[in-house]
């Protein structure tokens, strides 16, 4: 009993523990997206083969439905993946330019800043969607 307890232990923190990582470098939606359909589609699997989920189903309805609903979360999870990375290159590239416009008057070039517009949508967004 208590060596499976401590294994269940340990499973869960180092989950925990590996999760954090990911958030600390990725992004939460990626993370969270990737972390729960995984865990999702996996314990599905296992519940098949352990527990015979299968032979529990009554009516061909349900065993199009049980499939079906595990494909349409990896879409999700897809899709959310998906525009995750979208957003990160885009994020990378304004970096990049950041980075150039830095060097540029690191080497003594003459950039005229233009102050933000006031009267724009995105100056109008409250702070936390940014």
């Amino acid at each position: 009993f208590w060596l499976f307890f401590l294994l269940a232990v340990f499973t869960a923190f180092s989950g925990l523990l590996l999760l954090n990582q990911c958030m600390k470098r990725y992004d939460a939606t990626y993370s969270a997206a990737t972390f729960v359909g995984s865990f999702v589609v996996s314990a599905s699997i296992m519940s098949v083969i352990h527990y015979d989920t299968i032979q529990g189903l009554d009516g061909l309805i349900n065993y199009i439905l049980y499939p079906t609903g595990l494909v349409v979360l990896m879409i999700g999870v897809i899709i959310l993946v998906a525009e995750t990375s979208n957003d990160t290159i885009s994020s990378n590239s304004e970096s990049a330019q950041q980075v150039e416009l830095e060097s540029r008057l690191a080497d003594g070039e003459s950039i005229q800043q233009r102050k933000p517009r006031t009267d724009t949508a995105d100056s109008q967004t409250p702070f936390f969607y940014h």
